[in-house]
This record gives structure tokens, C-alpha cells and sequence, in this order.
């Protein structure tokens, strides 16, 4: 390799590695913004309120996911954010002592034997095995489908272990209740699989 080749392959690698640096930089800014936004769910789970906490985290989710006309639909949540569900994620983990949040759900749902196969055939059967693992209502008669969000009070009560602990993984909640349930349940857990699994 001649001195000159050399020379620009240093200046590749130092172009390449600036680039590296620069992202970083405009995705800590992009941060800064999101603390603002996100300060009231931090707040609420630091209050130990799961309720309203999980309610702000659907308010969060739909407004970053919603249309022009405020609702919210399947290519959606194929297409969410990793950034605004990494700060979700981290602040239930943060507040739960990592009991909590969408990479511990990702995961119990990869240990039930759940996959992106699993996810595309829409297995209802695993699925449903995880809504129970987590210990999520279900809508009689309907399969898996949560009631409207609105109408949904969390049942931490009835969702916690013998130690009387909320299961694992239960929280958030509301963000999976939409219209077009199982299938966007399905979006859901396959982008949270594409952001969270190692």
C-alpha cells in the first residue's frame, strides 16, 4: 500500500468514526428534548402510581404514533421509534427494580418459545400463554383483546405473586389494548423484539 492509500484510510476511518460521534451527539439532543416530555411519567412511577403511570405511557405512545387524525394503526407500530421506547422502557425498568417494561415483556415473551415466526403466523395459543404469564385481562369470548383503554383499571391487585409483588412484566398495560387486537399485539411485540433483544 502506497503512503498516499494509507493516508486515505486514516482519513476513511477518522470520517467514519466522526460521523459515529456526530450521531451520538444529535441523539443525546434529541434526548434533552424528550426528558421535558417524558418528565411526567418519571414522576409518576417515582409515586409509585402504576395507574396513572401506565395511562401516560399510552398518552405517550399515541402521540408519537398517531395519524393526521389521531388514530392509531398497524404500520404504525411497525414503524415506532426505537428512541421514545428505549426512554419508556428504561423508566419502568428503572422504577420496578427491572421488573418492569417493554424489554422485560419482549423477553418473557422469547422464553414462552416466542419469535418473530411465532409473531408473523399469529400464534393466539403462545400469545394467550403470555398475556396469562404477565397476568393481563382478556375479553371474554373474544380471545386476546383488551378492553378500551379508558375503561381499564390496572389489576394490580389481582396481578401480583405470592410475595404479593405485581408480576413480571406486567406493566405497561394499556398501550396494548387497541382496536385491532391481536394483530397489533403481534406489531407491537415484533418491533419491541427488534429494539430490546440482545
Amino acid at each position: 500500500m502506497s503512503d498516499l492509500e494509507g493516508r486515505l484510510e486514516e482519513l476513511a476511518q477518522r470520517v467514519a468514526h466522526l460521523g459515529a460521534q456526530l450521531e451520538e451527539v444529535q441523539q443525546t439532543l434529541r434526548l434533552v428534548g424528550d426528558v421535558q416530555r417524558f418528565s411526567r411519567l418519571r414522576e409518576l412511577l417515582n409515586a409509585g402510581d402504576l395507574n396513572a403511570a401506565d395511562q401516560e405511557t399510552a398518552r405517550l405512545l399515541m402521540e408519537e404514533l398517531a395519524g393526521s387524525g389521531g388514530e392509531l394503526s398497524p404500520e404504525a407500530l411497525e414503524r415506532c421509534p426505537a428512541g421514545p421506547l428505549q426512554i419508556i422502557d428504561a423508566l419502568w425498568q428503572s422504577s420496578s427494580s427491572g421488573r418492569q417494561g417493554f424489554a422485560v415483556q419482549q423477553r418473557l415473551y422469547r422464553d414462552l418459545g416466542g419469535s418473530r415466526d411465532t409473531l408473523i403466523a399469529q400464534d393466539q395459543e403462545l400469545f394467550l400463554r403470555f398475556t396469562q404469564r404477565v397476568g393481563w385481562p382478556l375479553v371474554e369470548g373474544v380471545g386476546f383483546g383488551m378492553p378500551e383503554q379508558e375503561d381499564l383499571s390496572v389489576p394490580v391487585a389481582t396481578a401480583v405473586d405470592a410475595e404479593g409483588v405485581v408480576l413480571e412484566g406486567h406493566m405497561p398495560l394499556r398501550c396494548w389494548a387497541t382496536d385491532y387486537g391481536l394483530k397489533a399485539a403481534n406489531l407491537l411485540m415484533a418491533r419491541l423484539i427488534d429494539v430490546f433483544a440482545a
